[in-house]
Parts: structure tokens; C-alpha cells; sequence
């Protein structure tokens, strides 16, 4: 639970300013509070609102707590950053069995005739791992802490690579001309 530093504060400002009690062990029990919890609101604490009425009539100052959420939205936001989470990993997960479904159809149809996907699916399959990765980089680009990681993390050359294979596979003369330039092999850095 988040910390009141305000309420904090003014429970500190009271303490000193008053005179009844010497130290906060005999203000709890002046107050009614156990010392425990008492000394807990004075690390920011938030009490119950009966341990606040006491604490407010006890003190004569007019404590209030800073707003927070109630603990329906609290439980609801833990809920959407667990599952936020969750995505991410499943994303991951998901990206690395994609990527891998080429070699192994490739393997599972050596040496069979006929069974190959059509050009238009295998064009609406780079489509969709397109617009999967523009949306992803989307999110990283106005993120300087993240556009650090993915540049820490993906391999320029690798994008390199791709970059210049998308360009190429829209002219039939650039194509052969990529092929026969390229030397350099996707994941090798």
C-alpha cells in the first residue's frame, strides 16, 4: 500500500508541537491506538476511519488522508499489469513459434511433391508478421529507455539484412542483383 506523506507529516508537526505526551508510547496510549499501529502511521501509514476519527479528535488537528483510489481500481490495476505481463511473455513465446514454422514446414515437406503453400499466403504470413512488427515498433520509437534495449538487443545487421531483402522483393532485377551481392547470413551476428 502506498505511503500518505502528507498525513505523515502532519502526524510529525503534531508530535512536536504538543506538550501532553512525552513520547509517542504514551501518546498511543493516550490516543487509544496500539503503539505498533500508531508508529506505523507515523511512517505513512494510512489508519482505518475509526483510528483516524481517534486520531483527529486526540490531536485537534484536522488530519486528512491524500486521495487514493479505492481498492476495487487498486486490485484492478495490479490485474491489468499482471496481464499486461502475461501478453508480453505470450508474445514472445508466440514470435519465437513463428519463427520457426518455415524451417520446420521446409523439413516436413523434403522430398514430398505438392504440398507447398500458395505465393498469396505465404505474402498474407510476411504481411501479418509486418504489421505485428510495425505495431511493436510503434511503441518503442518515442521510449528512449526501450529504443535503447531493442537497439542493445537486435542485431543491426540483422535489420540490415531485412531491410534491404523487403526492398529488393519489389523489383525482379534488384532481387537478383541482392542475391548475388549478399554475402552475409541472417543471424550470424
Amino acid at each position: 500500500m502506498p505511503k500518505d506523506l502528507q498525513f505523515k507529516t502532519a502526524l510529525i508537526r503534531w508530535l512536536a508541537s504538543q506538550s501532553k505526551y512525552k513520547n509517542l508510547r504514551e501518546a498511543a496510549d493516550g490516543i487509544g491506538i496500539p503503539f505498533n499501529t500508531l508508529r506505523g502511521y507515523f511512517s505513512g501509514k494510512r489508519p482505518s476511519q475509526a483510528n483516524l476519527k481517534l486520531l483527529i479528535d486526540a490531536t485537534g488537528v484536522q488530519l486528512s488522508l491524500t486521495h487514493q483510489p479505492p481498492k476495487s481500481e487498486r486490485t484492478n490495476l495490479k490485474n491489468r499489469i499482471y496481464a499486461t505481463r502475461l501478453l508480453d511473455e505470450v508474445q514472445y513465446d508466440l514470435a519465437r513459434c513463428l519463427a520457426s514454422i518455415p524451417a520446420v514446414q521446409t523439413s516436413l515437406n523434403d522430398g514430398v511433391t505438392g504440398v507447398r503453400l500458395s505465393g498469396s499466403r505465404k505474402g498474407q504470413h510476411i504481411q501479418s508478421l509486418m504489421d505485428a512488427l510495425q505495431r511493436n515498433l510503434d511503441a518503442i520509437v518515442s521510449d528512449p529507455d526501450a529504443l535503447h534495449l531493442v537497439r542493445k538487443t537486435v542485431s543491426g545487421s540483422d535489420a540490415g539484412y531485412l531491410s534491404g531483402l523487403l526492398g529488393a522483393l519489389f523489383d525482379d532485377r534488384r532481387l537478383q542483383t541482392w542475391l548475388q551481392m549478399t554475402t552475409y547470413k541472417y543471424g550470424s551476428k
